[in-house]
């Protein structure tokens, strides 16, 4: 007796089986015709032992429509889906050819080149999916289907049963703290929950995929269930180099930013991976000439403009924030600017921790954009459950830790992430606001400086420390009467302060020198430091 239902000849509906070609926890999936269309397609079969489990028939439809949203050369095309007597069935896009765990098995495993071609394809299909607000939370090798056309390589991602659509109620349905994905490939946060997968775990579960075809097995291969797990939360993988070393150094620090244990340590979106790979040393040409003439590189996303606002009420004259360092490439704006569109979604609905995670992605994508912060700083964290209340203490101090640790380190995008997890715990935080002020003056986000300097300044409202930062931003930007106005409050506060004393005096002279009007100049800073400034 054959472990799956239907023999050749056998009909589903309108579709004839011709042969079967795999069964899986789920069911089967058969070689078909479509006898209305003369179509070859792959018939994926519910097993019937799972037609009256609510769960499986769910995954099943939510496979379905996340399926239908995606139309990508790289991913498997979805017909149709539906019912026929009691047979719950898909039918897909037929690919002839082996998945990549049958083929890394048969060469043990592959070269530098091959990887590179089949790694581009992979990401471009994940990039699709990403954009399309999809999540497959079970990338693995055998879940991409390799075959030939005309010559070329050509990958198919497929198996989107684990996956759920972000910004639909769909992500609701296994938020019960289960486990779901393949341990050789599940990311450390998706083995706590499964609710925790985004993007970046599709990300990491790649990078398993891509140590397994440079090595030959994944990374933690060893060890019981347990072990294998606790390694992918704390153990960093065996350098891949010392394994394969035709692997260059470039192409191992892309796989270990891939599989950087932190998901904000990892690439944030699949472009700004791809971005990266066509950039290898030694693997400089463009991964479109790799690819098949249909499946050349898809347009990039337009460029999202950055959202300007105001620096707390000041009139600020600076540069454009990005004179000195780029903060985001437009791929990363245009995938913060979704993002945001996803957290306002998710903030209507009532879910704030789902949004707050969105909006942390938004600033850590497009660090420069106030818009997102000021959302973001909107939004309070709420510890849901009796855990979650009883955890929330040591998140916040880990935060704090990795917070120092990156200030220490002078990684100052880190600092402006990091600070933000600080300031939603502890908004009072003054010296936090000024380190993010700091590393965003650093860093040439200028009105982002000013901005973080005002909150500080809001939340001290005896602090001078503020009205220092403040004072200096404007100073650097040689605004000298705002500068002055604002160290002439610093000696209100602090009396003594003799750095106050002394700006006082340069500054007045600076300012007169200016306008050549010495005389009126120097009466005018005399009446001030007799009371206090009135338009600030």
């Amino acid at each position: 007796m054959p472990s799956h239902p239907f023999l050749p000849a056998s009909r589903v509906g309108k579709y004839e089986v011709l042969c079967h070609v795999a069964t899986g926890g789920m069911g089967a999936v058969y070689k078909a015709i479509d006898a209305d269309l003369n179509r070859i397609v792959a018939l994926k079969v519910l097993a019937s032992r799972l037609v009256d489990n609510p769960a499986a028939l769910e995954r099943f439809r939510r496979e379905a429509r996340n399926a239908a949203r995606l139309n990508h050369p790289n991913i498997v095309t979805l017909y149709e889906w539906g019912k026929a007597d009691d047979s719950h069935y898909l039918a897909m896009e037929f690919v002839d050819g082996p998945d990549l765990g049958e083929y890394i098995l048969n060469k043990g495993r592959l070269d530098v080149e091959e990887t590179h071609a089949i790694l581009v394809q992979a990401v471009q299909a994940l990039d699709h999916s990403h954009r399309q607000g999809v999540v497959h939370r079970d990338v693995k090798p055998s879940n991409f289907i390799l075959a030939r056309q005309g010559g070329d390589l050509v990958v198919k991602m497929t198996d989107l049963g684990l996956s759920r659509a972000v910004s639909d109620e769909d992500f609701r349905v296994t938020r019960d703290g289960s486990t779901v994905g393949t341990v050789d490939y599940l990311s450390p946060e998706q083995s706590r929950d499964s609710s925790g997968a985004d993007i970046r775990s599709d990300i990491y579960s790649l990078g398993c995929t891509v140590y397994h075809m440079l090595a030959g097995h994944p990374p933690f291969n060893e060890g019981g269930l347990g072990e294998r797990v606790y390694q992918h939360m704390h153990t960093d993988p065996p350098d891949l180099r010392r394994l394969n070393p035709e692997v260059p150094p470039a192409l191992w620090g892309v796989v270990k930013r891939m599989l950087a244990k932190a998901p904000g340590g990892r690439y944030q979106t699949p472009a700004a991976l791809l971005h990266d790979l066509q950039h290898l040393p030694g693997l400089t040409a463009s991964p479109d000439e790799t690819l098949p003439a249909s499946m050349r590189r898809l347009p990039e996303a337009p460029e999202v403009a950055t959202t300007k606002s105001d620096s707390g009420g000041l009139s600020f004259d600076g540069a454009d924030e990005e004179s000195a360092f780029d903060a985001s490439t437009p791929d990363e704006r245009a995938a913060a600017a979704r993002q945001f569109e996803r957290a306002s979604e998710v903030l209507a609905v009532g879910d704030g921790p789902y949004a707050r995670h969105l909006l942390l992605t938004c600033c850590t994508l497009d660090p420069a954009n106030l818009r997102y912060r000021q959302t973001l700083r909107q939004v309070k964290p709420t510890p849901g459950g009796l855990l979650g209340r009883f955890m929330a203490p040591l998140t916040n101090l880990f935060g704090k830790a990795r917070f120092k640790m990156a200030d220490r380190k002078g990684d100052l995008l880190k600092v402006l992430e990091y600070g933000e997890e600080v300031i939603a715990h502890a908004p009072e935080d003054v010296k936090a606001q000024l380190k993010m002020a700091q590393a965003a003056e650093s860093l040439g986000l200028l009105r982002l400086a000013f901005w973080l300097a005002e909150q500080a300044r809001a939340q001290g409202s005896h602090n001078p420390a503020p009205l220092r930062a403040l004072a200096r931003l404007h100073e650097r930007q040689k605004q000298f009467s705002r500068a002055l106005r604002l160290w002439e409050l610093v000696h209100q506060e602090a009396p003594n302060d003799g750095e106050a004393k002394r700006k006082m005096n340069d500054l007045a002279a600076q300012e007169t020198i200016e306008r050549g009007n010495y005389k009126g100049r120097v009466d005018g800073s005399a009446k001030r430091r007799g009371q206090p400034p009135t338009d600030f």
